[in-house]
């Protein structure tokens, strides 16, 4: 079978209220797509569907950091292993990243079926806005991280967002090695597709179910075309049909630009909002992640340039200052690799529900 691509829920619309919840399953866009050329490269891209911008900042996370969970009561405790260079959304979480040995996690939305369970104050917690952060702080590779997964013995809490809407996510993980993994909570239960073939991730419906209607598109063993929707199904087969396509690269940049032109393919424009599909979201910003070449790259859909951080320049030393970059707010001040724009910050708090 061909590449076949995750639907990682990306942080996109849910809903301002549970009695609109039903809408989320018709179109909660957002989309990751990792591909292996085969030659030893590994890159993994997605787009941030989003209803606002959400403060995009790339911030740096040295090794031996001492985290506490963002939970009202009983807080998980650890200290980071890896240092990891990530990107935040609101000033209050990791919405995506990369640790230094290659390990990446992006979460996404997943609304109609994220259910991190009733929260148990007698059980270790840690934040949603953490949850991808765990990941990159505590493991080398997707199968250390999918391992570990087995034996958690925390909870993970979801909050409000600023704007007012559910953190119902899911997360996946991807590796130098070109390994993959989708965790999706469902029934206060983590579900866990983990394959190399899991290339792709987009949103709603629950990734088994991706899985299944991949099959009946051409290329992938049915006979249906390839489907044009922004819905998060449509986007999945696209992104699996334009990855599997890509010629090798000839050079790391080469490489980067060839996954940029898929995440762009299944990109939402600006306008032509749908009255009937208030949960539609336009696309915020694009992401590559070049895991063999120590590059970040980072596209605002408000700005024409395209800058990036050389990770192989970053010190993840412990004791070393946390940095950042305000990318978004200094977008149009910004142009190809910033690595130097990056400033000593103060240490990050994660956000948390109010008590």
């Amino acid at each position: 079978m061909k590449t076949l691509i995750h639907p990682t829920r990306c942080l996109t619309k849910a809903l301002a209220a549970l009695t609109t919840l039903a809408l989320a399953n018709t179109a909660l866009p957002c989309s990751r797509v990792l591909w292996n050329p085969g030659n030893g490269n590994v890159f993994v891209g997605r787009t941030q569907d989003w209803t606002e911008r959400i403060n995009t900042a790339f911030r740096v996370h040295p090794r031996g950091i001492e985290r506490t969970g963002a939970v009202a009561q009983n807080p998980h405790k650890w200290t980071s292993k890896y240092g990891s260079l990530v990107l935040t959304g609101y000033d209050i979480g990791t919405h995506e990243g990369v640790n230094e040995k290659g390990l990446s996690a992006h979460i996404l939305y997943l609304a109609g079926a994220s259910d991190f369970g009733q929260r148990d104050p007698k059980t270790e917690g840690i934040g949603i806005m953490q949850w991808a952060q765990y990941y990159l702080d505590n493991y080398a590779s997707v199968a250390e991280a999918v391992e570990a997964q087995k034996s958690f013995t925390f909870q993970i809490e979801p909050l409000i967002l600023p704007n007012g809407f559910p953190t119902l996510v899911h997360v996946s993980l991807s590796d130098k090695s070109g390994d993959s993994a989708v965790i999706e909570y469902v029934g206060g239960k983590a579900q866990v597709y983990h394959d190399k073939r899991f290339t792709v991730m987009t949103n709603e419906p629950t990734y088994d179910k991706q899985i299944e209607n991949l099959k009946q598109y051409r290329t992938f063993g049915g006979d249906k075309p390839l489907p044009g929707e922004r819905t998060p199904s449509d986007r999945f087969v696209r992104a699996a049909y334009y990855a599997d396509g890509l010629p090798k690269p000839t050079s790391q940049g080469e490489g980067a630009a060839y996954m940029f032109s898929v995440i762009r393919n299944v990109s939402v424009p600006f306008g032509k909002p749908d009255p009937q599909k208030p949960n539609v979201s336009s696309t915020i910003f694009r992401s590559v992640q070049d895991l063999t070449g120590s590059r970040y790259y980072f596209e605002s859909t408000y700005a024409p340039n395209v800058v990036w951080i050389d990770m192989a320049k970053l010190d993840f030393s412990e004791g070393k200052p946390q940095m950042e970059l305000q990318v978004e707010k200094q977008i149009f001040s910004l142009n190809g690799d910033v690595t130097d724009r990056l400033t000593e910050a103060k240490p990050f708090v994660f956000g948390r529900n109010k008590p």
